[in-house]
C-alpha cells in the first residue's frame, strides 16, 4: 500500500507521538513504528518523574515549560495527572565543591542541610549524609495516562499510525522521500528520525552522517521494604549519581544509575545490576529492601553533550532529527514536541523562556 503525507515520523515512542500531537493537524502526518505496539521501548520504562532541577540547562528549561503544559491537558480532561514529589539532592562527599557547584548552577534548589533531609525522609541514615538540597517543584506524573493522551491527540488530529513495520529503505524521489516499511511504501517531503536507540542506524538509511548518539542502559527495580514506607515521602537522588529512589505505593522504586553503552535492543535487567541497586539504597537507608517485585531496563540515548538533538540536518534535505532525549523524554516531552513542531513547520513555538533552546539543540553542533 502507498501512503502519502506531509511528514513521516519514524518512531512510535513518546517523541514521535508527542510531536504528531503538537503538529495538531497543521500538516498530514504518518507515524511508522517497527514494533507491533506504540511506546514499546524506553517510553514505557520510566521513573515517572518531572524534575526541573534534573539534567543539563536546556533540559531543565524544557521541563519547566512542560509541567504546566501537561497540567493544562489534565485540567481539560478533568483529571489529576501529578502527585507532588519533591526531589531531595543528597550529598555524601566531605569535599563541598560538587554540592556547591550544583547549588550555584541549578536554579530552583534550596539548601536544607542533612538534618532537614532526614526529617523529610526518615528512612535515611543520618551519619554519612553531609548536606542536602530540595527541589519543591518536582512532581510524579502518571506516565501511562500521558502516553495515552499523546496517542489519542495525534490520532484525533488525523495522524495515521503504521505499526509493526520497520523502515528498511529510503530513497529521495524528486522533492520527497520514499520509504519502504514492510508492505507499506510511504512518501513524504519531510522525515523525522525519532527512532530512539536506533536513531543513528535510521539516519544511515538516508545517507545522513551519524551524530554520535549512544544508547546506554538504565535499570530500575521496585522492591518491598522491611520498614513502613510513607507514599508521601520525597524522591532522593545522590549528587554523585550513584542512586535514586522514591516510594511507589508501599514499595520502593530505585536505580543505581548505571551508564553502560549498549547496542540498540529490547534491553533486559541483569541480575548483578539489580543487586547493586538494592545494595546502594540499603547502604544509605534503613529500608532493608527485599527481592524485587518487578524490574526493567531502558536505553537512554545520549548525544556527546547529553543535550537532545532536534532540527533539520544541515547536509541532507528533508531530514529532521528528534533524538538524544537521554532519559529526559518524559519530563521534556510537551515542550520539546512544541519546539520541534515549530521548527518543522517554520512557526513560532509560542513558549516563554525557550528563546535560546532551539539553537542549543541544533544537529549542526556535532
Amino acid at each position: 500500500m502507498r501512503i502519502t503525507a506531509d511528514i513521516a515520523i519514524i518512531g512510535g515512542g513518546i517523541a514521535g507521538l508527542s510531536l504528531a500531537a503538537a503538529i495538531g493537524g497543521r500538516a498530514s502526518v504518518v507515524v511508522i513504528e517497527a514494533e507491533p505496539e506504540l511506546f514499546h521501548h524506553t517510553s514505557s520504562r520510566s521513573a515517572q518523574q518531572m524534575q526541573p532541577t534534573y539534567g543539563p540547562a536546556p533540559v531543565r528549561a524544557l521541563t519547566a515549560a512542560s509541567i504546566p503544559m501537561v497540567e493544562a491537558r489534565a485540567d481539560a480532561a478533568g483529571r489529576r495527572i501529578y502527585v507532588d514529589r519533591p526531589l531531595l539532592w543528597l550529598h555524601y562527599d566531605p569535599a563541598p565543591e560538587r554540592f556547591q557547584h550544583l547549588l550555584a548552577t541549578v536554579p530552583g534548589l534550596t539548601a536544607i542541610g542533612a538534618d532537614e533531609a532526614v526529617r523529610l525522609l526518615p528512612a535515611l541514615h543520618r551519619a554519612p549524609l553531609v548536606d542536602a538540597a530540595v527541589d519543591l517543584s518536582a512532581v510524579e506524573v502518571d506516565v501511562p495516562v500521558l502516553l495515552g493522551w499523546y496517542g489519542d491527540d495525534a490520532v484525533a488530529a488525523g495522524t495515521r499510525i503504521v505499526a509493526g513495520s520497520r523502515v528498511a529503505r529510503a530513497e529521495r524521489v524528486g522533492g520527497s522521500w520514499r520509504l519502504t516499511a514492510g508492505d507499506e511504501v510511504v512518501e513524504a517531503p519531510l522525515v523525522v528520525d525519532a527512532a530512539g536507540a536506533w536513531v543513528d542506524a535510521v539516519a544511515g538509511l538516508f545517507g545522513v552522517r551519524p551524530r554520535g548518539l549512544v544508547p546506554k542502559r538504565r535499570t530500575v527495580a521496585v522492591a518491598p521494604a522491611a520498614r513502613p514506607v510513607d507514599p508521601r515521602w520525597p524522591m532522593a537522588a545522590d549528587v554523585a549519581d550513584r542512586f535514586y529512589f522514591r516510594p511507589r505505593g508501599e514499595a520502593v522504586l530505585a536505580s543505581a544509575l548505571e551508564d553502560v553503552v549498549s547496542e540498540p535492543e529490547d534491553a533486559r535487567p541483569l541480575p548483578e545490576v539489580v543487586a547493586t541497586v538494592l545494595e546502594r539504597v540499603d547502604a544509605v537507608t534503613d529500608l532493608g529492601l527485599g527481592a524485587p517485585i518487578t524490574t526493567w531496563t531502558g536505553l537512554r540515548t545520549l548525544s556527546p553533550d547529553t543535550v537532545p538533538v532536534v532540527g533539520f540536518d544541515d547536509e541532507v534535505p528533508g531530514f529532521f532529527w528528534l533524538a538524544g532525549q537521554g532519559g529526559y523524554g518524559i519530563q521534556t516531552s510537551a515542550a520539546l514536541a512544541q519546539v520541534a513542531a515549530g521548527l518543522l513547520l517554520g512557526a513560532d513555538h509560542g513558549l516563554d523562556g525557550l528563546a535560546d533552546v532551539p539553537a542549543q539543540l541544533t544537529p549542526s553542533r556535532f
